[in-house]
């Protein structure tokens, strides 16, 4: 029978320990009462159990402190009665920690509840008189009473156990008043049904595999045979008590959020309010490791040019609490030692020295060696024509003189095979030479622009040129030696025309190529190939 006060409600209970004692009595077919005035000397032997908030419990066994008193006393706390128990009222003190519930089990000191008032037409167990149910009379009122374990003899008011809770736990003092009667010592006070009073209850759950970063939650069952209130514990901390006094009680257990993934075993036990307990079950909560996503790979240019670089950022999630390792064509390129949120490393990819298009695939690898989705990137790497940095001076030299002719060119595509190809006939095709360096005369006076062509193999053309002014060679007569008025010489020597110093010819340009070679900066050419 369950009061109007009571709520479903939880507690924390961590462990329970019972102290359970009786007092034998002689068998009988029926209880039998003996007197309708029971006071709090005439009820030793009953047992009162507190469950405290830390879990803990303790069972005292009830004893006569004076003429017409009685009561039980533990660390901190006690319950007494003094006088008839129909109009004096129970004293219930605490100064210690909470306790979450009270368990006064009168059968073992052979007495009994008797709940209903005489005449009321509520039910009446003959031989029971007047009678009264709990009610507070001062102090923290519980969140719930229920009376249990009915007797054999009862007509629906007479029961053996009345249970008080207090969700958020009861401390100080309270008054309440419960009235109680007397078995007598021949037939004693028997429960309507021993087996089902001293029946443990059955607990059992089951869990199911998530996924880390998922929540879950499971629920407790538990058969029990009495019509009892049920405590569950789940891995030793109490998770509730259901108060249902009949069928499957349950109670939910919120597992929480798992961040990592891992096999996580978990225990449950029930109690129930004759502190039967009940069978350990268990149960393992697998959680499965997720390969990280990787969400974004991006290059810092999608398109450079010879010998430029690029760097490229890679960014995963993972709903694990992994660290994420992260590579680049099969390469590790960092580490994030980061857990939670969004994982991300940036890496320099170098410079490219030659073009083409270079496709790059991305992934991340969390540390359980789960390897992400890939997503690819394409890079396109535009030739570098070459640049002549260094070419011949302007020359001024005689026909038929070899020169000597050089050129230096840089090209940020290293791996680029550069073709030189000059032009001194002025035809506008580059033909007459092949190479880097070399000689050349020329045959006949006049003014030449030399030009020069290199090509990279890849579409790169550099062009250039240098000036070159060939003067005739004029014969002179030697300085012993008289010259007629038409510049012949009598005596049929001849001599070469040697510039004066001075002169324009009488300036000429040395290089590591030889006479009349100089570098100059590279200076634009005219003409095309043809």
């Amino acid at each position: 029978m369950t009061s109007s006060l009571l709520k479903n409600q939880s507690t924390r209970i961590i462990g329970a320990t019972f102290i359970l004692l009786g007092v034998a009595s002689a068998p009988s077919e029926a209880t039998t009462l003996t007197g309708f005035s029971t006071d709090g000397n005439m009820m030793s032997g009953i047992e009162v159990t507190t469950v405290f908030l830390d879990g803990t419990s303790q069972t005292l066994i009830w004893g006569a402190t004076g003429d017409k008193s009685g009561g039980v006393f533990g660390p901190n706390w006690s319950l007494t009665e003094s006088g008839n128990s129909f109009d004096s009222p129970w004293i219930f003190s605490n100064f210690g920690q909470g306790i979450s519930s009270l368990v006064i089990d009168t059968i073992p000191g052979n007495t009994v509840f008797d709940i209903y008032p005489y005449g009321e037409g509520l039910p009446h167990t003959d031989g029971s008189a007047d009678g009264w149910g709990y009610q507070t009379l001062a102090g923290q009122n519980p969140n719930g009473a229920a009376y249990t374990d009915p007797i054999d003899i009862s007509a629906g008011d007479l029961f053996g156990t009345l249970s008080l809770y207090w969700t958020s736990g009861f401390t100080g003092t309270m008054l309440f008043r419960a009235d109680t009667d007397t078995g007598s010592n021949r037939d004693p006070v028997q429960p309507r049904d021993p087996v089902v009073r001293n029946s443990p209850p059955n607990v059992y759950f089951s869990l199911s595999p998530i996924y880390e970063g998922q929540s879950t939650s499971t629920v407790l069952y538990a058969d029990d045979p009495g019509e009892d209130a049920i405590s569950f514990f789940f891995n030793g901390n109490h998770l509730g008590t259901n108060y249902n006094r009949a069928g499957t009680r349950t109670v939910s257990a919120d597992l929480g959020l798992f961040p990592d993934n891992g096999e996580f075993t978990y225990t449950a036990h029930a109690i129930d309010e004759d502190g039967n307990y009940s069978n350990l079950a268990t149960s393992t909560q697998s959680v499965l490791n997720v390969a990280p996503t990787l969400t974004t790979f991006n290059l810092s240019r999608r398109f450079i040019y010879e010998g430029q670089g690029v760097s490229a950022e890679l960014f995963a999630t993972d709903p694990g609490a992994d660290w994420e390792k992260f590579f680049i064509d099969g390469n590790e390129v960092g580490i994030d030692s980061r857990t939670s949120g969004e994982r991300s490393v940036t890496t320099r990819l170098g410079r490219f020295y030659d073009e083409g298009t270079f496709v790059f695939t991305g992934e991340a690898q969390d540390k359980d060696a789960a390897w992400s989705n890939p997503l690819t990137q394409t890079l396109r790497v535009l030739n570098v024509a070459p640049t002549i940095t260094e070419l011949t001076e302007d020359l001024v030299v005689t026909t038929n003189e070899y020169i000597d002719f050089a050129a230096a060119v840089t090209d940020p595509g290293i791996y680029d095979l550069l073709t030189f190809r000059w032009d001194f006939d002025m035809d506008g095709v580059f033909d007459d030479f092949t190479g880097s360096s070399g000689q050349w005369s020329f045959e006949e006076a006049g003014d030449y622009e030399v030009g020069l062509r290199v090509s990279d193999g890849d579409g790169g053309v550099a062009y250039s040129s240098f000036l070159v002014q060939a003067i005739a060679d004029v014969t002179v007569p030697d300085e012993d030696t008289d010259t007629d008025t038409d510049g012949t010489v009598p005596d049929g020597d001849t001599a070469t025309t040697v510039p004066e110093p001075g002169s324009v010819l009488g300036i000429l340009g040395f290089s590591a190529f030889g006479a009349g070679a100089l570098f100059k900066r590279k200076r634009p050419y005219k003409n095309v190939e043809r």
